[in-house]
């Protein structure tokens, strides 16, 4: 019976290959959409599945608050508290400190200098918190003394040429450390990604004083007893706090949880977001019903050809089950092809999609389990999808239709279809709208004035030493020839750049003799004269550094950090004395107030920022003017190597330290863009359908009105209107929808444009005209058919 069913079905669509490939594709194609799709969600969603004790290790951060007031939450807590919380807690098995040491980011290994970030000082525990695996060196003993560093694979590769490279050595900051451990590279999908491990016993030997609870700059990770409570340790950290740090308070959180619900400040990387995960999971199943719903309406319109062998078939004694399993064998018979039409286009899509999620190629993308079991409950869920209801009604025609010239469906029957349009367009005008959105608010971020001046400006990395005066004459040699570059405007050595995401924090600034102003999160890095015209940032009172004085005890804020201070203007703020003394002054004396401007980008709120006088910088800010940008560079870079052999010339432009930080929301806009198509090719697919469907039943009516005088224009006008109707009711329930749905995705942005009316008008005029365009294929032929043809048997 089952080959007399395959025999029957491949004639049927052998017959009709136009609807069989109009099914096939659009059954293929949301196939492969879903499965792309729901590839990345499960990548998002496996961060940190690298670590067998996931479930139990948490990171803790710090909950900062002013009073009663919640000002932000760091990721960074205090040095002691991982040894503590072992001591004082016994739910903690154990626990690691991560300390990034920009400090040792320039390598120096022969005569060879390499710029490395992704450096931390740790705990020896981090081999068994975290289960890196040892390629080469013992993790018992790789961290214990001073000195001493785990590289990568790849980074071990960098600097000696080779992965085995135990035992060799290379300097930084001055100081001669040994590899004692070479680890396998961490995977992409986990948060905290490292190229090198130093021992923490080597932090004395950068000034820094780790076992006090004054400074925050440590991420700390516990590893829990399993089963242990969460909730609990919480209540045990909010008690720790008030013993330690007084009104802010730790919280323990899932390390899990980091990636895709946790945007605090000082992350290691730029997180991605659940609520965009959601959205293009959402996006996955409608791109897959729509793809069912294609196959349904184009099954459903040519009932009319399949009625007569439907009712000779049950004349002659097939029972209804019979017709059923005759037609899910032709459905799982398409869907068969749809699906191995859905892996071709899979394999050739996937280094557009790798491209497009920012990925590197994942070989292994056929052989992951996951994918054959999403492929095999794909294969069954499309064919009942697509199968059910056309198999019901087909199966459902008497006998008596025998006898009848056409099949016409019932009411309920026109509606279900109607509403299966509906749905498809809605899905269409949800994700286009929202592609649209997503558009508009990047236009309106980057359109938006950041109080500064990013065009052409260079940005170069300085060499280091452990000397200043080194350092001094460095920046100055530097300076001072680049400055008589004629394309040179400004330059300017500063201890951090705009766009840049390193930055110095503390609450302990307030008015000097007072509290006023104490316990915000203010921003810090040093400057030179140079700085503010080169970032030509404006003066709001008060004036710029004077290199000519001693500007020790000097320091410059911008408005927000004078407001937080408690004064009333800029004006006010000038001659205000400060509790801050990075030149161990006993106070600071506030000379000049900038206007403020966007350290970060427009995603991010204004943040206070403190600037101190400094001739040494960790970067080189050089303006440039608008000419042969190529010539100029080359021309820098002479000098550079003239003034420093053997260290890396290694700079970017300002612009693009501020747009990588859109980047993950650009990211999220083209695949909106990108699946917004899929869901209008396919529903435009459906479409055709319904209009086969239409003009199948009311052929003799365009005949007659045909012969009536009836023009062709007010044919097509007749057979089309009804989609204008679909696509309004769709319009007007995809709007409140995506008005919501976007609402939740704005939420991410501190600055963002008001969602417009013409955003809709402008989705659904396209969504219009790209289905009048679908529906005049047929309706035009139609009105153009002789009406001979639709009359003749009358």
């Amino acid at each position: 019976m089952l080959r007399n069913y395959l025999k029957i079905a491949w004639r049927n669509l052998n017959k009709h290959r136009l609807y069989t490939l109009i099914n096939v594709m659009g059954l293929a194609l949301a196939t492969a959409a879903f499965l792309l799709i729901i590839n990345y969600v499960r990548f998002e969603h496996s961060y940190e599945d690298f670590y067998k004790n996931a479930d139990n290790i948490y990171r803790v951060t710090l909950d900062r608050y002013k009073g009663a007031e919640y000002v932000l939450t760091d990721c960074e807590t205090h040095y002691p508290l991982g040894p503590f919380m072992k001591r004082e807690m016994p739910e903690v098995k154990d626990f690691v400190r991560m300390q990034a040491v920009e400090e040792f980011g320039e390598i120096k290994q022969g005569n060879r200098v390499f710029h490395m970030d992704r450096l931390y000082a740790t705990d020896p525990s981090v081999f068994t918190v975290f289960n890196y695996r040892f390629i080469d060196g013992d993790p018992a003993t790789a961290l214990n003394a001073p000195f001493q560093v785990v590289v990568t694979a790849s980074t071990a590769q960098k600097l000696f040429g080779r992965v085995h490279a135990k035992g060799a050595v290379f300097q930084a900051d001055d100081k001669v450390f040994t590899v004692t451990g070479i680890i396998e590279d961490l995977p992409e999908n986990t948060h905290l990604k490292i190229n090198a491990l130093f021992s923490h016993t080597s932090l004395p030997s950068v000034h820094r004083s780790p076992d006090n609870w004054d400074g925050n700059n440590t991420y700390t990770y516990v590893e829990l007893a399993p089963h242990s409570s969460v909730a609990a340790l919480n209540e045990k950290l909010k008690k720790l706090s008030k013993e330690h740090i007084r009104e802010n308070v730790f919280t323990a959180q899932a390390i899990k949880d980091i990636h895709l619900y946790s945007h605090k400040s000082f992350e290691p990387e730029n997180n991605g977001d659940i609520k965009t995960v959601r959205f293009l999971l959402i996006t996955a199943l409608l791109v897959l019903l729509v793809g069912a719903v294609n196959y349904v309406n184009l099954t459903t319109a040519r009932a009319a050809e399949r009625v007569r062998e439907t009712g000779m078939r049950k004349t002659l004694g097939s029972s209804r089950s019979m017709l059923i399993s005759q037609f899910m064998v032709e459905t799982v018979l398409i869907n068969l092809l749809a699906m191995l039409a859905a892996l071709v286009l899979v394999q050739l899509a996937l280094p557009a999609y790798f491209s497009l999620m920012d990925r590197p190629v994942d070989t292994g993308f056929f052989s992951a389990p996951f994918l054959w079991v999403n492929v095999a409950a794909l294969f069954v869920l499309n064919s009942l999808l697509s199968g059910i209801y056309p198999a019901l009604v087909l199966s459902g025609v008497q006998p008596v239709s025998v006898t009848k010239r056409t099949f016409t469906g019932g009411i309920k029957g026109s509606l279900l279809r109607k509403a299966l349009v509906v749905s498809q367009f809605t899905a269409a005008l949800v994700v286009l709208s929202a592609s649209f959105i997503v558009y508009r608010q990047l236009a309106y971020l980057r359109s938006q004035d950041l109080g500064l001046n990013t065009e052409q400006v260079l940005i170069v990395t300085a060499a280091s030493s452990s000397q200043e005066a080194t350092l001094k004459k460095q920046a100055a040699a530097f300076l001072n020839s680049i400055g008589q570059l004629p394309q040179v405007e400004k330059a300017s050595v500063c201890g951090s750049v705009p766009g840049s995401d390193q930055l110095s924090t503390t609450t302990g600034i307030r008015q000097y003799g007072t509290q006023t102003g104490a316990g915000y999160n203010y921003y810090m890095y040093n400057i030179d004269a140079g700085f503010i015209p080169a970032m030509q940032i404006k003066m709001a009172a008060g004036h710029n550094f004077d290199p000519g004085t001693d500007n020790s005890s000097s320091i410059i804020v911008n408005r927000e950090a004078a407001r937080l201070l408690g004064f009333s203007s800029p004006e006010a703020a000038i001659g205000g004395k400060i509790a801050f003394f990075p030149n161990e002054t006993p106070y600071s004396t506030i000379i000049g107030v900038t206007e403020n401007f966007h350290q970060q980008s427009m995603k991010t709120v204004l943040l206070p920022m403190v600037h101190w006088y400094r001739e040494i910088g960790s970067y080189y800010a050089v303006k440039i003017k608008n000419t042969d940008m190529p010539a100029t560079l080359a021309q820098i870079k002479h000098i550079w190597e003239q003034l420093h052999p053997g260290y890396p010339f290694d700079y970017r432009f300002m612009n693009e330290l501020y747009d990588r930080q859109y980047k993950s929301d650009e990211q999220f806009g083209k695949v909106v863009k990108v699946f917004s198509v899929f869901l209008l090719f396919i529903t435009c697919l459906g479409i055709l359908g319904l209009t086969a469907f239409s003009i199948t039943k009311r052929r003799k009516e365009i005949g007659i009105r045909k012969t009536l005088g009836a023009s062709v224009g007010s044919i097509v006008t007749l057979l089309s209107k009804d989609f204008v109707y679909l696509i309004l009711i769709a319009l007007v329930v995809a709007t409140p929808l995506t008005w919501w749905a976007m609402g939740q995705w704005l939420d991410n942005f501190a600055y963002r444009a008001p969602i417009s009316w013409t955003v809709f008008s402008m989705a659904g005029l396209l969504t219009l005209l790209i289905a009048m365009v679908t529906v005049s294929f047929q309706t035009v032929r139609a009105a153009m058919d002789n009406p001979i043809h639709a009359l003749r048997s009358e």
